[in-house]
């Protein structure tokens, strides 16, 4: 597509760096991904007793996924994140149930996205296709 790299993090932050810029380590833009509800570290009671102090960034993401258009996220609380592959901009999310598992895949307008459950989930768009096109 173009000279631009996409990487989910560890702390939960889809960043995008333009590798021929002449700083590519600057994000040219990053998102936050956050939690679903119940999920954040400062949820559970027992993650504030051992000394966590603050939510992060959001939960674990991996397995970024670009499109022309979309950049796709898998997240260790179970959800599917599309942003904006310009902006970075939230589109959509979807929880799946339990943790992405496995590299996403796209065909077509159908996102693939295997969990640690087992399952194997196939997400279709319904206003525009996964691929952008």
């Amino acid at each position: 597509f173009d000279s631009k790299a996409h990487v989910a993090s560890i702390e939960g932050v889809v960043r995008a760096y333009d590798t021929t810029s002449d700083t590519p380590a600057t994000p040219l833009w990053e998102t936050k991904l956050g939690y679903l509800p119940g999920e954040s570290p400062m949820d559970d009671p027992f993650r504030v007793q051992a000394g966590c102090k603050g939510e992060g960034a959001g939960s674990p993401a991996g397995h970024a996924l670009a499109t022309e258009t979309v950049i796709y996220a898998g997240t260790r609380d179970g959800r599917v994140v599309a942003l904006d592959r310009a902006s970075g901009k939230k589109l959509a999310e979807y929880n799946l149930g339990a943790a992405v598992a496995s590299s996403l895949t796209v065909s077509g307008n159908t996102l693939f996205a295997l969990t640690d459950d087992g399952t194997m989930h196939a997400l279709v768009a319904t206003n525009s296709a996964p691929n952008g096109g």
